[in-house]
């Protein structure tokens, strides 16, 4: 941490990017440490290849993020990669090979330490707590505002802070949050009750197309690129489909131009991280996902995520 504190002071201009796909944890980290660094008088911002989805659009200066600034300014030589466990999922069109030094913060323990400073503390809930305490380091204070973006982190990682990574500290830190006067019942408000009508109603019809297998203990919901594309973020069909209560692991598939992604869930007993890094993808070990390349077809998708938990549920 004191590499990275260091370096940060020394830079001036400083890009900030994360995984492809931004969730709440990879945008409100982003965005909390942009406005923390611009009290230091940094030149901080926030480079793209993904819009910011809908239900994060409320995170302040979101809007200054867009997928048409997908790359660094020329003046700038420090770039701080958040949340993402490896190269090829970096939103940003970077070169790591290249003479910026590429500072690397997260969460995960796949990460595979691609920056030229890492700080990977995996006992974090969320990246968001990273940047609490790097932020605490630099002795930047955290507004509001700031702390609308970490809360919002924390709790989309730790799912409203019922997964097992939440802590004792991961608690602490969101009562210091909340004490900068922040409405965090609206947050919540945003993120997990903010769907229009349309969107339950093909969360009824999917739901209608869950499979279970292997004595009932995995879920397979499988959809189509044309209903990914309507459905957006998945996260919260996942949730529902890990409610069913004989199963143990819940897949979620959908079609997309490289292939089919694969959302992976589990309650206790699977660690489905190993099985998302066995295909190059990564995650935790209750939460992980990948991508299955060059499979078009749903049920072959399908074939190869029974045979793979076959092993782990019989």
């Amino acid at each position: 941490m004191n590499r990275v504190i260091q370096n940060i002071l020394h830079f001036n201009s400083i890009a900030i990017t994360y995984h492809q796909s931004p969730d709440g944890d990879a945008l409100g980290s982003a965005l909390g440490l942009m406005l923390g660094l611009r009290k230091l008088g940094k030149d901080a911002y926030i480079i793209s290849r993904d819009r910011v989805p809908d239900i994060y659009r409320f995170l302040p200066s979101a809007i200054e993020v867009s997928e048409d600034f997908a790359s660094p300014k020329e003046n700038t030589k420090c770039l701080i990669i958040v949340d993402c466990g490896n190269v090829e999922r970096i939103s940003g069109n970077i070169d790591i090979s290249d003479s910026r030094t590429i500072i690397n913060l997260d969460h995960h323990l796949s990460n595979n330490e691609y920056g030229d400073i890492n700080y990977v503390d995996t006992s974090a809930s969320a990246t968001g707590e990273i940047i609490y305490s790097l932020l605490k380091g630099l002795n930047v204070p955290i507004d509001a505002s700031i702390a609308e973006c970490l809360y919002t982190a924390i709790i989309t990682d730790t799912g409203s802070f019922k997964y097992p990574g939440t802590t004792s500290n991961t608690h602490s830190i969101a009562g210091d949050l909340i004490n900068t006067g922040i409405n965090f019942p609206l947050i919540h408000r945003r993120i997990f009750e903010n769907k229009p009508l349309q969107k339950l109603k093909l969360y009824g019809q999917l739901l209608d197309k869950i499979e279970l297998f292997l004595n009932d203990r995995l879920a397979i919901l499988a959809i189509n690129k044309e209903q990914g594309e309507t459905l957006g973020d998945n996260a919260e069909i996942i949730s529902l489909q890990m409610q069913i209560d004989t199963i143990e692991v819940g897949a979620f598939l959908k079609q997309v131009d490289e292939g089919v992604k694969v959302s992976l869930r589990s309650k206790e007993k699977v660690d489905v991280r190993k099985i998302a890094e066995s295909f190059g993808g990564g995650g935790h070990e209750r939460a992980a996902g990948f991508l299955l390349k060059d499979i078009n077809y749903i049920e072959k998708a399908k074939e190869t995520i029974i045979s793979i938990l076959e092993k782990e549920l019989i």
